[in-house]
């Protein structure tokens, strides 16, 4: 059988500290930076110069203002921040832990798909190059990008589909890490800030002693962006794009709302987190509207080993995972348990806003 299953998870969220202290942590890389990096953020797509600087006052070289007419996130908020390691070394740190949670005659690890925001093309050869050095076996690496909260979905819907096409993979390592620094701004849009953090999964081919959680189905779609307001009660088209895939994967899986037992989300984005949870009948579970911590390509690896860390003695057969990118993508994934306990290991997982 071919059945993906996520053997072992495990996440790294770094202290945190107050907004106001990265602004001036901000301001000094700004000014060691070169310029050139700014002109370059804006050629490269016209939506991302509007970011580069974001706070009254700043100068914008011209570029519209980050939703002037939105509030901005209140600097006494904590964002976790990692002050010693890059980009690299946070996607190094989980892939440690994972390798250490195997056995020593495990399968080796066939293929690592590393997840992150980047801009930078570089990025993606890099560090997915060192990835496989630090597994220590041969491997092939390739990187998921520009999908933002999106991106374990799509790494995840390639897993199952290269355990379908290629019968000699058996082990794929999807490992994402962020690491916010300028020209690129934390502050995106209505009360969001981006923080740094990693996660990975192990997926697995499925076997006759594998335990842990099947991945049943997993979807990623991408969805214009749409940033003006919009009449009350009438969904945007991310919404209505993601409750769509939702509502698919179930139906084709034979299962029902009630039949969900965990659903674990992205709810930086209130309304869109209140939709899907009353699309489940649960509005007791609503998101209030706040300031909120938004991990970029780690966010839902993250929220799902701490709700495997919460869950660990009632271990709910079914949840849902789902996600967005702010560049327009939704992704959403059902898991299930599997008979035997799944393996979760975490390294100090802190709690994600």
């Amino acid at each position: 059988m071919n059945q993906p299953v996520i053997t072992a998870v495990t996440a790294w969220v770094p202290d945190a500290i107050p907004l106001s202290q990265w602004a001036a942590i901000e301001s000094a890389l700004r000014a060691t930076g070169h310029s050139g990096w700014d002109a370059w953020a804006k050629s490269w797509h016209p939506d991302h110069g509007h970011w580069l600087e974001a706070w009254p006052g700043g100068k914008t070289g011209g570029s519209p203002r980050v939703h002037f007419d939105f509030p901005l996130p209140d600097r006494a908020c904590s964002i976790p921040v990692e002050t010693g390691m890059d980009l690299s070394g946070l996607a190094a740190k989980v892939v440690h832990a994972i390798c250490a949670t195997r056995l020593p005659d495990a399968r080796p690890i066939d293929v690592i798909a590393f997840c992150h925001s980047s801009l930078d093309e570089h990025v993606s050869t890099t560090v997915a190059g060192r990835l496989c050095a630090e597994v220590g076996t041969p491997c092939f690496a390739f990187s998921v990008s520009q999908q933002h909260g999106a991106s374990p979905f799509t790494a995840l819907r390639l897993a199952s589909d290269l355990f379908i096409a290629e019968p000699d993979v058996h082990t794929i390592l999807i490992v994402a890490a962020e690491k916010w620094s300028p020209p690129f701004s934390r502050l995106y849009g209505p009360d969001m800030v981006h923080g740094d953090a990693a996660g990975a999964v192990l997926v697995e081919r499925t076997g006759g002693a594998t335990g842990g959680l099947q991945l049943l189905d997993v979807a990623v779609r991408h969805v214009p962006v749409d940033v003006r307001r919009r009449a009350t009660g009438v969904p945007d088209a991310r919404t209505f794009t993601l409750l769509s895939m939702i509502d698919f994967l179930l139906a084709r899986h034979g299962l029902r709302h009630r039949e969900i037992d965990e659903i674990v989300g992205q709810p930086c984005v209130p309304s869109l987190a209140d939709a899907v949870r009353g699309h489940f009948g649960r509005p007791d579970a609503t998101v209030l509207h706040q300031v909120s911590i938004h991990l970029g390509a780690a966010d839902s690896i993250v929220r799902l080993a701490q709700a495997l860390r919460r869950a660990a003695c009632l271990r709910p057969p079914r949840m849902l995972l789902w996600g967005y990118g702010i560049g327009g993508f939704v992704g959403t994934a059902l898991l299930e348990a599997g008979g035997a306990p799944f393996l979760s290991w975490q390294d100090d997982v802190r709690s994600a806003p």
